[in-house]
């Protein structure tokens, strides 16, 4: 049960700082160079010399271009639907415990009630019983539903709709409320939709196309609501304009038969220009973070664009706050400071908050570890504004598996070219492959070009897409914190069938992977284990990210099982 709204936890405490505008062990190796020395690839077998056998192109133009979805018909509605005097009858719960606990005070008839807030349709001598009436134990739980409710949302998800329960708890009892309306849901829709059920007394910060309730005012909020309101028909909104559903029997009739992204439009997805917002959720790793925003610092701006930085940081226990003062004058650099994690593996939230508080119209997904080539954000611009403004592109490109721990940003920021002489590595990360494994075993420029599952290829950590879009497929999915892995595919799989984000893969935008500090590592070209116990990433059955996309993906388990036994023997799935 989300006891927040997905996109920004309104229970948590967080920081906003600063708003600004603005050598050993690499001798041996000699992988000096940004392509990967041939001879220690020829063992990764035939379909790398294939990708090999690709010219690069030129940089700010792709690898290769994928192909659009047809957003328009594959959209699903995120539908969003109040439970008091919406989908519950409220106003009958209420005046059966007055009845019962209060017959002394005369009722006010349900057909002359003129205010959305109860409590005000009362003279003052009675308002304090009235309102405490709503603590009686039991009060929501309850609740009737209004006719036809469960059965029209049981429909709506039959049809192909993604359908979310939005109420806001009772503010003078908040913990019942919470509590009882869990209750309810579980009773009359089952278990199976209780991670539906959304309790925040803000619904403007939940993401929707539409939003079913009774309240006339309930587009007042923190932020600017992106669904539309359509009023569930009580005697106290009449009097108020816009769409309605007078009886859930008329639900099909009554919300628009199809909700279009901002692309169907053709609207521009930049309506400020093409800038960027550098995204990334951080947690320790100090010497790491500092380099990575060194890369950043040394970017070379050659267009007409800004770039900004923030940090969502995830309770670290190292000095954040010193390495965001250290840079905060080199770098557009905010940090975002989240104090109450129940665990600090919680990406894809840090990734929407941190574009919650973006001000540009392109995002740049990162993670902490990872220093993009020194012409990575002009390479990109290049490549946006030689397309029409209304199309949306995600785009990716190669990483590179380094060792740094001998580097120090400052030896970054004197001079960028330090990074050619980053260790190459077999890295965790990347299965103990030599080479970017999406290139070296993943097939990835004919799946991309073919559309053969290719949002299995876009990874948070180095992932750009429009913000506009993120908007309208509501941000990363956030039922993936706390386990490592795939709430960036599931986030890729959504921009494309969703939002119809044509992918790409860009030269001239790649990222040096940064191994974790005191790693023992092992060069390219050595020997190590290649066990499940050396790779934990290799077991999949531990993990329940795995078994969400393999869930929310038609065909990805068995696709995916066939790319990990290319990458190793001992893989081990569900």
């Amino acid at each position: 049960v989300l006891a927040f709204p997905p996109l920004l936890a309104s229970s948590e405490s967080f920081f906003i700082i600063g708003i600004k505008t603005l050598n050993n062990n690499n001798n041996n190796n000699n992988n000096n160079n940004m392509a990967v020395d041939r001879k220690n690839r020829k063992e990764e077998g035939e379909e790398e010399k294939k990708q090999e056998e690709v010219e690069t192109p030129e940089p700010g133009t792709p690898w290769v271009e994928g192909k659009q979805a047809d957003a328009g018909a594959m959209i699903q509605r995120i539908i969003l639907v109040d439970m008091d005097n919406t989908l519950c009858d409220w106003e009958g719960a209420f005046e059966e415990a007055m009845r019962q606990h209060h017959p002394d005070v005369p009722l006010v008839p349900r057909s002359q009630r003129i205010s959305w807030n109860h409590v005000d349709d009362y003279p003052p001598e009675y308002r304090q019983i009235v309102n405490q009436v709503c603590g009686i134990p039991g009060f929501f739980e309850t609740m009737k539903e209004n006719p036809g409710g469960i059965q029209a949302l049981q429909d709506m998800v039959a049809e192909g709709n993604d359908v979310k329960i939005v109420s806001a708890p009772h503010p003078d009892y908040y913990a019942q409320c919470c509590a009882e309306k869990c209750k309810w849901v579980a009773k009359h829709l089952g278990q199976e939709w209780l991670p539906r059920l959304v309790l925040t007394p803000d619904k403007t910060l939940v993401q929707g196309h539409v939003l079913i309730d009774d309240k006339p005012t309930c587009q007042t909020g923190t932020i600017s609501a992106n669904w539309r309101h359509v009023l569930y028909s009580q005697t106290y909104n009449q009097d108020c304009e816009g769409p309605r559903l007078d009886s859930w029997r008329e639900w099909r009739t009554s919300l628009p038969a199809k909700i279009p992204l901002s692309i169907a439009n053709k609207e521009t997805l930049y309506p400020n220009g093409i800038h960027f917002s550098c995204v990334f959720p951080s947690f320790n790793q100090y010497e790491i973070v500092r380099k990575t925003l060194a890369g950043l610092a040394k970017q070379k701006i050659l267009s007409d664009f800004q770039f900004e930085c923030i940090i969502v940081d995830n309770n670290s226990t190292d000095d954040i706050q010193q390495i965001y003062m250290d840079y905060r004058d080199k770098l557009d650099l905010r940090l975002i400071q989240r104090r109450k994690l129940e665990n600090t593996f919680s990406v894809p939230s840090a990734r929407n908050m941190g574009i919650l508080a973006a001000k540009y119209d392109y995002i740049v997904g990162m993670d902490s570890d990872v220093i993009f080539d020194e012409y990575a954000l002009e390479n990109l611009y290049k490549f946006l504004s030689s397309r029409d403004a209304s199309t949306p592109y995600i785009v990716t490109a190669e990483r590179y598996f380094v060792a740094t721990d001998d580097f120090t940003d400052a030896d970054i920021m004197d001079d960028f070219s330090t990074c050619e002489k980053f260790p190459r590595i077999l890295s965790k990360a990347n299965y103990f492959k030599p080479r970017d494994n999406r290139f070296s075993h993943g097939h990835v420029l004919h799946n991309v070009r073919e559309n053969v599952h290719p949002y299995a290829y876009y990874y948070g950590m180095h992932t750009a897409f429009p913000r506009k879009i993120w908007e309208a497929i509501g941000g990363y999915n956030e039922v993936y914190d706390g386990w490592w892995g795939y709430d960036d595919i599931h986030f890729a799989y959504e921009m494309m069938v969703k939002g119809g984000c044509i992918p790409v893969l860009l030269a001239g935008t790649e990222v040096y992977h940064q191994e974790p500090e005191n790693s023992t590592w092992v060069p390219v070209g050595g020997v190590l284990t290649k066990t499940g116990d050396a790779n934990p990433r290799l077991n999949k059955k531990a993990n329940p990210n795995w078994q969400r996309i393999c869930d929310t993906i038609p065909g990805y388990a068995e696709w995916k099982k066939e790319h990990y036994e290319r990458l190793a023997g001992d893989i081990i799935t569900l």
